[in-house]
């Protein structure tokens, strides 16, 4: 069995530009219900700070690709990078 691929999400909230907000866990939401939809080895986790807050809302993929400015049309992309379909 394979070790499942982590992507994890900021949702921090710091005063100025951070990634909180309604786009960030509907982001979170998105990836974490098309992850179990798809059945794949994905996991997807929230964090609280990525250190990239000005470029935010962000994403991560565990060991690989960081995701800046992620909108809900990037949720696929990075579910298929994370499952290794496509790179970056």
């Amino acid at each position: 069995m394979t070790q499942p691929k982590t992507i994890y999400v900021c949702i921090n909230k710091k005063g100025g530009p951070a990634c909180i907000g309604p786009q960030s866990r509907a982001i979170f939401r998105a990836l974490h219900t098309r992850a179990r939809e798809r059945g794949g080895d994905v996991v997807v986790e929230r964090l609280t700070c990525m250190g990239e807050c000005s470029h935010g809302p962000n994403a991560k993929i565990h060991g690989g690709a960081v995701f800046n400015e992620v909108s809900l049309d990037d949720v696929e992309r990075i579910l298929d990078v994370a499952e290794g379909k496509t790179s970056v």
